[in-house]
């Protein structure tokens, strides 16, 4: 666990059974409030801390510079903090609110995450916006079995931090807030949005105002009020993910194979209750991002079209991938679009470097993360995307990696993602946009999601606003191979098994799943017959 190992001179300012203290970071360093230069005011409903002055190295030195931490009791009897940071000469980058006085156990930071204390006497930072953390919320078990919870009342997406560590000085466990001020607008002073905190007796309720937050702050509408979702996809029962070809160049299908793929799927189901989703359509997965041309491996544009009006003509829904935030380094020199690579807080350019796409042992570096915020990425995806409903008449448009966030400082990749799906959906209002894992506050820029690891959100709250189906890499009946996804087979997916009636039911093809395992198609088939949607948590409830 990173953690500073000396007393750092933090000063504690205490209400009710809580007490609390306030760090400021700049970009070059760390600061507490100048133990010497404090005034602390208030009574048993409200505490002001003001420093106007900072220390660091555990008060071995002196900055110039101001710190202010409130703390007010909410009626409800949770604690209501605000804090914001000046310093003299430096920019500052991020406040954390450290909380004492919870007997911390276990953190619970999603659905069906949950991390205890481990041997460390820690858990480590989880971080909103990003794969491990769909709301910018958590609930703090106490050993006790008590629970606490703490969310920030942000109406912006910016980075937010959630951690718990030792202190050997004060013998107690702390609960760690930390907010990251946008790159785009920092300077010398710093204003932290507040955090609520409070005793949790009934977790829903807490999720509840998180929703009525994304409503109230980020213009969310619920999915049965929703205007901007195709009324189609309320009538689909079964998605069919038709591998295309893989990283290494090997095709699973062509276009003819998918089309014939699909003719055996309509005599079973209603074409009408079937979307086509075609990862890898479009040639080497990830390998040819972005251009996103029908592969001549697969057949060319003739074949892609010959598919596409098969589609019509059985009724079937189709909508190919595209890769949100995916960049081969090489293409995109030749589009001009080098630039468009995301860029993390300090200006660096972030890479695809998690997968070993060839199994040589170690990752392919040679793709960069793209930024949709980016204008003329955003362009170019805009212009690929119209293409596609142009010329060949797709009803939707998937965006890989659509949850990927950083703070750029040039450009905000939440934003772009917005902004691209904004226009899209004023050229093609019956567009269905389908997106790759999400955050909250993108919940109400997409109508379908799939997510990694099953069902997403604290009681199910992603269903109050869209529909999800199986991950792309949804094992294949028969051997369970996962197609062009990294995962490959399925034991190394670890996703649920057993039914999942709030998903929409998936069936996965890859070159021999209807030639070698037809039957087993076929019950995946049945399945998606008798599928009813099933709204669990939040989402099935009338009202917040």
């Amino acid at each position: 666990m990173y953690t500073i190992g000396y007393d750092f001179g933090d000063t504690l300012v205490a209400l009710g059974e809580l007490r609390f203290a306030v760090r400021l970071y700049t970009e070059s360093n760390v600061y507490a409030p100048d133990p010497d230069r404090v005034a602390i005011t208030g009574d048993e409903r409200r505490t002001v801390m003001r420093a106007d002055g900072l220390c660091w190295a555990g008060n071995q030195r002196k900055a110039d510079g101001e710190i202010e931490l409130e703390i007010v009791r909410g009626r409800d009897g949770r604690y209501i903090i605000s804090a914001r940071g000046k310093h003299g000469g430096e920019v500052c980058k991020s406040m954390l609110v450290e909380v004492f006085g919870i007997d911390i156990a276990a953190l619970t930071y999603d659905q069906d995450k949950r991390e205890a204390i481990g041997p460390h006497r820690a858990i480590r930072a989880k971080r909103y916006p990003g794969f491990g953390m769909k709301m910018p919320l958590v609930f703090a078990e106490e050993a006790s079995g008590a629970e606490w919870y703490a969310m920030t009342k942000d109406d912006r997406v910016r980075g937010k931090g959630f951690a718990v560590h030792y202190d050997p000085y004060l013998e107690t466990y702390v609960l760690d807030l930390a907010h990251e001020e946008d790159k785009r607008f920092r300077s010398q002073e710093i204003v932290s949005p507040p955090w609520h905190i409070g005793r949790c007796a009934n977790r829903a309720a807490v999720i509840a105002e998180r929703c009525r937050d994304l409503e109230d702050r980020f213009h969310l509408v619920p999915f049965e009020r929703r205007t901007d979702i195709p009324d189609w996809l309320g009538g689909i029962r079964l998605i069919v993910t038709l591998h295309g070809e893989h990283w290494t160049g090997h095709v699973f299908n062509t276009y003819a194979d998918m089309e014939r793929a699909l003719e055996w799927i309509a005599e079973r189901i209603p074409g009408r209750e079937v979307l086509a989703f075609l990862p890898a359509w479009d040639g080497r997965y990830y390998y040819n991002y972005p251009q996103y041309e029908p592969s001549p491996f697969m057949g060319g544009a003739e074949g892609f079209k010959r598919l596409t009006a098969k589609a019509r003509l059985l009724g079937i829904r189709v909508v190919p991938m595209l890769g949100a935030n995916a960049l081969n380094l090489r293409f995109a020199e030749q589009l001009g679009l080098q630039d468009a690579a995301v860029r993390d807080e300090w200006g660096h350019e972030c890479r695809i470097n998690w997968v070993d796409w060839d199994y040589d042992l170690a990752v392919e570096n040679d793709s960069a993360l793209a930024n949709m915020g980016h204008p003329d990425f955003r362009r170019h995806m805009i212009e690929r995307a119209t293409q596609l409903v142009d010329e060949y008449g797709v009803d939707g448009i998937f965006l890989d990696i659509s949850s990927f966030w950083a703070n750029d400082p040039r450009y905000s990749p939440y934003e772009g993602t917005v902004a691209w799906a904004d226009e899209m959906k004023a050229r093609y209002p019956g567009l269905l946009l389908f997106g790759e894992n999400s955050y909250d506050a993108l919940w109400g820029t997409f109508g379908l999601f799939h997510e990694a690891g099953g069902p997403g959100a604290y009681e199910q709250a992603l269903y109050r606003y869209a529909r999800q189906s199986h991950y792309l890499a949804h094992p294949a009946p028969g051997r369970g191979s996962a197609g062009v996804h990294e995962w490959s087979w399925r034991w190394a997916v670890g996703l649920p098994e057993g039914e999942c009636p709030e998903l929409i039911p998936t069936l996965s093809i890859v070159s021999d799943t209807i030639a070698e395992h037809a039957e087993a198609a076929q019950a995946v088939i049945e399945q998606a017959r008798k599928w009813k949607q099933a709204l669990p948590g939040i989402a099935g409830r009338p009202s917040l």
